[in-house]
């Protein structure tokens, strides 16, 4: 019995450097920084109780705290350091909470534990959109110092020594502007999304040799009451728009509008591997999902057509019945 148990206790050893380092390794790359959580959730099984599948996760928090500590510690005695290293951890800590309570939630549905996942991001969301629509000093100072590393990067891309021309000057403080508003307006939904892409995939990976995981996607459904947050959401961001109000109310509203169109997006999906399965196609959810995501962030153009297409198939599946075998 003894050696059965050293041997559980090695495995399990096994499992979580494997899992930390793999994990740290990600969040230090650019793009995996986005997919740093998944073998946190794919190696969770391999843990013999909740707290051993939880002990990875915590263990990854604190190494990408105690790195950006460190990376930043010239900086934290100002104020506007303080805040960039908010800002730097703010999609790391999202993410990790979401892994944290898609383990946490394991015997639940899939619909539920996703929703339960998302929370945290979008009242995260919610509190960083109201903070930074506060014009104080130390953030002023933010936006100056984030404006001066876009205009240094889109000089270096232009390959000029300088960073812009002067004549454009206006031009780029207007382009950044936008940009930062529009990123403040889809704060929330990008958090959903890039949960429910980490949380699939790693999902899609555990099941790679079932063979009735299509299926089960194929019927994934959003609750019927969503259908009011749809609506009643993207009513508001009309009105607000016909009535001209202010940036942070039109910024909030739009964000509970667009993470409805996320959830919707993801029954659009499933409506599309039923239809596949139902020709008789071969379905690789995981290839599907993947593609479909790195349409929707990467390619211009087609991306609209996946963002608009999936959500209003979803949503009209509330009056179309689209899956009539089920």
């Amino acid at each position: 019995m003894l050696g059965s148990m050293n041997q559980k206790n090695r495995e399990a050893l096994k499992f979580l450097l494997i899992s930390v380092g793999v994990s740290y390794v990600l969040s230090r790359m650019m793009v995996g920084n986005f997919l740093f959580t998944i073998p946190l959730m794919v190696l969770a099984p391999k843990f013999s109780d909740r707290k051993g599948e939880l002990l990875p996760v915590i263990l990854v928090a604190v190494l990408i705290l105690l790195t950006e500590l460190i990376r930043s510690r010239s900086a934290l005695s100002s104020e506007e350091g303080r805040i960039l290293l908010v800002i730097g951890l703010f999609i790391p800590s999202v993410l990790l909470v979401a892994a944290a309570v898609w383990i946490a939630m394991a015997k639940q549905r899939t619909v539920y534990r996703y929703l339960a996942s998302c929370l945290f991001g979008v009242v995260a969301s919610f509190a960083v959109v109201i903070w930074f629509s506060q014009p104080t000093e130390p953030l002023m100072r933010v936006y100056s110092l984030m404006y001066e590393t876009f205009r240094l990067i889109l000089g270096q891309a232009s390959g000029t020594t300088d960073s812009v021309l002067p004549m454009a000057e206006d031009a780029l403080k207007g382009v950044f502007h936008m940009s930062v508003l529009t990123i403040g307006a889809v704060l929330a939904p990008l958090c959903m999304a890039l949960v429910g892409f980490a949380s699939f995939l790693a999902m899609s990976y555990q099941a790679r040799f079932d063979g009735g995981f299509s299926v089960r996607v194929s019927k994934w459904r959003v609750p019927d009451p969503a259908i009011w947050i749809f609506l009643g959401s993207w009513t508001v961001v009309l009105l607000l728009i016909l009535a001209k109000s202010g940036y942070l109310v039109r910024a909030l509203s739009l964000q509970v509008a667009l993470g409805s169109a996320v959830l919707y997006a993801v029954q659009g999906m499933a409506i599309v591997t039923h239809f596949m399965l139902r020709k008789g196609l071969a379905v690789n959810t995981g290839r599907l999902v993947t593609t479909t995501f790195l349409l929707a962030f990467l390619i211009p153009g087609v991306n609209l057509l996946v963002v608009f297409v999936l959500p209003l198939l979803g949503v009209t599946e509330t009056w179309i019945v689209y899956r009539r075998n089920e």
